[in-house]
């Protein structure tokens, strides 16, 4: 989850106006044809029967355009070789088998992998390949170690961590971060929610850049497309300018609590390139006090975004209200 966006005063995109892109060419010219991609790039109001479920209880079997299921969950049991001699074992997730079980069905639906891209846990299977690895590193207020990539916790707990995402650091471990849209190639699925993505706000452990919070979005999503995965721009409204900037290089986004935070018209440069905004809003909010679904699907709809949901905290199958029908 994200907190409430923090206004630096910063602009890091030229030529928008409040967060709105100018999409009309000047007179006399004809913009170009959008680029065909072979991944799945969903237009708004295209992915309203979708559902993401990463924690138990599961359920997939109502028919949805799209699930949002973690990797690890729906992990076969393999090893991940990372030519070293020191591969590491991935067991059978919980939800082993289930990609295959949806692709059978017709019609198929999309299934994107929750790969997190800028944070691990430290009970992820390739947690140890990770630089300072230990079972408890240090937290806030400690410094994390030197030469770790291993930052302060996020709000899911300490037993997740931001990474170093600054330039100098990422050779350290931005190849264990490609094994892991290596195995989501692998296991099927068809693109990937990469998570974690936008913690320059967030007090990750790390002094990050403004330069390179957006450039580490940006490889990312070029290295899912190497892969041919479709990718997602996840959240990215704490840092203002960032979405304006990097949302051409997304074919999606999702954004969470924008109902509740008042801010999902920050996401209108990704509908101006014709590409749908996955939202959620939760039942209820960090401190646990209940959320009006009314109210947040009002406000999603507001700022046009048709492919909206209410869930529960914990992401389950137990609660799912689709904002607009």
């Amino acid at each position: 989850m994200r907190f409430a966006s923090i206004v630096l005063g910063l602009a890091l995109v030229a030529g928008c106006d409040n967060g709105k892109m100018h999409l009309h060419p000047e007179a006399g010219t004809r913009p170009d044809a959008p680029p065909s991609v072979a991944w799945w790039r969903p237009k708004p109001g295209t992915v309203k029967n979708w559902d993401v479920q990463l924690a138990a209880p599961f359920d997939v079997s109502a028919g949805r355009t799209m699930y949002d299921l973690d990797l690890w969950a729906v992990a076969t049991a393999t090893t991940i070789d990372y030519g070293d001699g020191d591969p590491v074992t991935v067991p059978a997730g919980p939800l082993a088998g289930t990609i295959a079980t949806l692709k059978a069905r017709t019609p198929a639906p999309i299934v994107i992998c929750r790969v997190q891209t800028g944070a691990i846990r430290l009970t992820d299977p390739d947690a140890r390949k990770f630089p300072g690895f230990e079972a408890s590193p240090p937290d806030r207020p400690d410094a994390p170690a030197a030469g770790s990539v291993i930052g302060w916790s996020t709000a899911a707990g300490p037993d997740e961590r931001f990474l170093d995402i600054r330039d100098a650091s990422r050779a350290q471990f931005a190849p264990l971060i490609w094994k892991r849209l290596d195995l989501a190639k692998q296991l099927g699925c068809d693109g990937v929610e990469a998570d974690r993505n936008d913690m320059i706000m967030l007090d990750p452990g790390f002094a990050i850049s403004v330069t390179e919070q957006p450039s580490w979005y940006r490889e990312v999503a070029a290295q899912a497309h190497e892969r041919e995965l479709s990718v997602g721009l996840k959240n990215g409204t704490t840092l203002p300018g960032l979405i304006d900037e990097v949302a051409a290089d997304f074919d999606w986004a999702m954004v969470e609590r924008c109902g509740e935070f008042e801010d999902c018209d920050a996401l209108r440069p990704v509908l101006n390139l014709q590409r749908a905004v996955l939202a959620i809003d939760y039942d209820a909010n960090i401190d646990g006090d209940p959320q009006g679904t009314t109210t947040v699907c009002a406000r999603q709809v507001a700022a046009m975004i048709d492919d909206g949901l209410v869930k529960d905290v914990a992401l389950t199958s137990a609660v799912r209200h689709q904002c607009v029908p």
